[in-house]
């Protein structure tokens, strides 16, 4: 068991989507029920944040000054000194229902990102959802280079935590809608996946998996939302290792970060808890952090070329 650390000063209402920015030394997170992008600086314990319009659900880092924001509808470029956002792409089959999610870069620069069919969260919070079938597979994960986006996957429901072994070329993916880790062999040269296969399967019990990141050693650590913990998984005999308690139900996401990559920066949320939960949860939404022996990886950058934006 590690001991885990809150911020009490570093809040969000629905915080998501950590990512680590070795550059500005500092992490990048949302806060999706606010439109917000964050900003923390361990060095400083500096906190702050970029207001938006929409709701911002990842990010991905492009350049010292300039985010990729994953956002319901679409790609978006974010200029941190200028506050400026630029429409990059939109997938076609998006609508009212199915929304964007999480997203990373692979370690080649690709950008990978996954749909969702909110019907199974609005089926999910449903008062009658356990006498109610959900048939809802209509979501996609995407491949993204350049301003090109290719569909690699589909028949998904809710796509979440994805991330990659750049040692043994597996790259691994959450469909929380079934409460499964898949592994899949990655083409390091074309960006293809094949093979694929499930690596754990949690029970409902557990939480709803979400966000996900990768140890040097190949060890997955797995947000459980609802369920208060982040979760270390074995791939490679298939079976729960560890655990990070968490003091508040929601949690959401979790990324390596600080000057030896070995912090685990952990996100959560007060949403969807109730007036009395919150009293009992003074933690939901703060951002937590744990210090680990075996460290993460440095996060990639979008590797696309973007040009054509610039000049619009």
């Amino acid at each position: 068991m590690k001991a885990v650390l809150p911020n009490e000063h570093v809040r969000a209402t629905f915080g998501e989507g950590p990512l680590w920015d070795d550059e500005n030394e500092c992490l990048f997170w949302v806060d999706n029920a606010e439109n917000k992008i964050r900003a923390y600086c361990p060095k400083t314990n500096q906190d702050t944040f970029y207001q938006l319009q929409k709701s911002p659900m990842s990010l991905a880092k492009y350049s010292k000054d300039k985010l990729i924001v994953i956002m319901r509808d679409g790609f978006y470029l974010y200029h941190l000194k200028q506050e400026t956002l630029k429409e990059l792409l939109k997938p076609k089959d998006l609508n009212e229902k199915l929304l964007l999610n999480d997203a990373k870069c692979d370690p080649q620069g690709r950008l990978w990102a996954g749909s969702v069919n909110d019907d199974f969260r609005l089926y999910k919070e449903s008062q009658d959802s356990l006498q109610t079938e959900f048939h809802g597979q209509i979501a996609s994960l995407y491949r993204i280079e350049n301003l090109d986006i290719k569909t690699m996957k589909d028949n998904i429901t809710l796509s979440n935590g994805l991330d990659w072994d750049p040692i043994r070329n597996i790259m691994y993916f959450i469909d929380s809608a079934n409460q499964e880790v898949v592994q899949f062999d990655y083409d390091t040269k074309t960006g293809e996946i094949s093979n694929e296969e499930v690596v754990y399967r949690f029970e409902e019990s557990d939480g709803l998996p979400d966000g996900m990141t990768i140890d040097q050693e190949g060890m997955l650590w797995i947000a459980l939302f609802k369920g208060g913990t982040v979760a270390k998984i074995d791939p490679f005999r298939k079976k729960w290792i560890d655990s990070i308690t968490v003091p508040t139900n929601n949690v959401t996401s979790c990324a390596f970060g600080g000057e030896e990559l070995r912090t685990l920066f952990i996100t959560t949320s007060a949403e969807p808890l109730s007036e009395i939960e919150r009293v009992q949860q003074p933690t939901a939404g703060c951002l937590f952090s744990a210090e680990l022996e075996v460290g993460g990886y440095k996060t990639t950058r979008f590797r696309g070329d973007l040009k054509e934006i610039f000049h619009k």
